[in-house]
């Protein structure tokens, strides 16, 4: 197949061949950049092509490869795609360093569930999540790829499960089964335990896995490195029962939390005057109100948390209750409806720094 004349073959740096088909380096000699073009080898399957294309093209992610180009044949169809080259580290031995540096280990799952709530987001089920198709790229951000046999939606059901067979779900092996967002939260949770072990527990060898037992807990690798939260989190990605598998939204909103832990900020504000802040450094505020009522705030380095309350104290209309924790934006009433034009208003606003990786 005959490439635009715009990309140039490198030469020098070898071609990946796989199963369905190849990946070779080449230049881009317009924007003077190292690209990846990937072929099929049977053009039978380039419906894998214009699977990986619509996935790549709805995915905004900074945690998906980018695809900069799309070469057809002389009939107009698909027969290949350029796609961004990473050049970054893999991380199929990053089990070497995963003790020695639990929090780097926690910044891939981060942004591996990042990756997956954006794609989950537009309606992509990726199928093919795992550490082989994981890298690094220049600017050290890490990013999914390959989207041969991702899928649109949750509609579809599958008669052969063509992912890898260690990250496959428990309910891929059955006959049938319709594809969802949790089977890309299981093959997650796998690469959990790739990046922290050199060897699977036994029960997730099996096939289907996890016939004998539920997997063991991560912490019994990291002894404690962890807080409770974190750790159930990470092994209910390994549920055998889908439905009590995190969502990846809600992995990468609790794991991006614990990575920020100590920097958040949260401000109350009274009137034009009061201002009251909550902060590492500053972790405590009571805020009270004559003849209306009385809250205590405190900041847990993760969560803002209702410490006491006494009087009659809303928050956003509802009863604040002792151990809830505040929404990041919320309103803070005091006084009883019947209190009328006495009633007093405070509100509060939380803020954190973007979480550099």
């Amino acid at each position: 197949m005959q490439l635009p004349d715009r990309y140039r073959t490198d030469l020098a740096a070898p071609s990946i061949v796989g199963g369905y088909g190849s990946v070779i380096p080449v230049h881009d000699t317009y924007l003077d950049r190292a690209v990846l073009f990937k072929t099929m080898h049977d053009p039978a399957n380039n419906l894998q092509l214009t699977n990986e294309i619509r996935g790549l093209s709805k995915a905004r992610s900074r945690h998906v490869v980018e695809i900069y180009d799309i070469v057809c044949d002389a009939n107009g169809q698909v027969c290949g795609v350029v796609i961004e080259k990473l050049n970054g580290r893999d991380y199929r031995h990053f089990h070497l360093e995963a003790l020695s540096d639990p929090q780097m280990y926690l910044r891939l799952i981060y942004q591996i569930a990042t990756a997956l709530r954006d794609l989950h987001e537009v309606g992509i089920v990726h199928r093919d999540i795992k550490l082989e198709n994981i890298r690094e790229s220049g600017s050290g951000i890490l990013k999914l790829f390959d989207f041969g046999i991702s899928c649109a939606g949750t509609g579809y059901h599958t008669r052969e499960n063509r992912g890898s067979i260690v990250y496959a779900a428990p309910e891929l092996y059955q006959p049938g089964v319709k594809i969802n967002y949790s089977m890309d939260i299981y093959a997650l949770g796998i690469c959990c335990w790739a990046l922290a072990a050199n060897q699977f527990p036994q029960v997730l060898l099996e096939r289907p896995p996890q016939q004998s037992g539920c997997a063991p807990s991560i912490d019994s690798i990291f002894k404690g490195a962890f807080p409770g939260e974190i750790v159930k989190l990470i092994d209910d990605c390994l549920s055998r029962s889908p439905q009590n598998r995190p969502s990846a939204q809600d992995i990468s909103s609790k794991l991006e939390r614990y990575l920020l832990r100590n920097l958040h900020r949260g401000i109350f504000v009274q009137g034009r005057t009061s201002i009251y802040e909550l902060s590492s450094s500053s972790p405590q505020v009571s805020i009270a109100i004559p003849q209306m009522g009385e809250i205590k705030v405190f900041y847990d380095g993760l969560y803002f948390l209702i410490g006491f309350v006494t009087g009659n104290v809303f928050v956003n209309n509802v009863v604040a209750q002792p151990g809830a924790t505040l929404p990041e934006s919320c309103v803070l009433t005091f006084g009883a409806m019947t209190a009328g034009s006495s009633r007093e208003w405070v509100t509060f606003q939380s803020s954190y720094p973007e979480l550099v990786l």
